[in-house]
């Protein structure tokens, strides 16, 4: 029996070890840094960033990455319901059918300058389907 738990034990734990290092591989290599490692995709200004209406959510808006005002911004919607992007503070405002999307070839022509803008679904911002575009230099 003594055999068995000792196996047992070895076995949990070369299960907890490898799952350590998938969260350690994913924290060291989640979307770049600042110490001259590769951009993952979001992070590569030449590509647009993509935010993805689900039903009653907002994927990659909780906030976004900081995205620079020549950055094209991509909306999708992967639900099956109707909704709506709406960017407080600005004129945009669009409705988007289950496999539509559209694309805003710059932020920068969208909003003001710099900051944070909140973005709804009108018709699901009171089922909590909102979030937040941060805007940079």
């Amino acid at each position: 029996m003594r055999v068995r738990r000792g196996r047992l034990a070895r076995g949990r734990c070369a299960q907890m070890t490898a799952a350590l290092l998938v969260l350690v591989s994913a924290a060291c290599g989640g979307r770049g840094g600042g110490n001259g490692s590769t951009p993952s995709l979001l992070q590569d200004p030449s590509r647009p960033y993509v935010v993805t209406a689900v039903d009653n959510h907002f994927h990659d808006a909780h906030p976004s990455e900081p995205l620079s005002l020549d950055r094209s911004l991509v909306f999708k919607n992967a639900g099956r319901n109707l909704h709506n992007v709406t960017i407080i503070g600005t004129t945009l405002t669009r409705d988007l059918e289950p496999g539509e999307g559209f694309t805003i070839p710059s932020i920068g022509s969208v909003v003001d300058g710099p900051g944070r803008y909140r973005l709804i679904c009108k018709y699901h911002a009171d089922l909590g389907m909102s979030g937040d575009l941060v805007v940079v230099e």
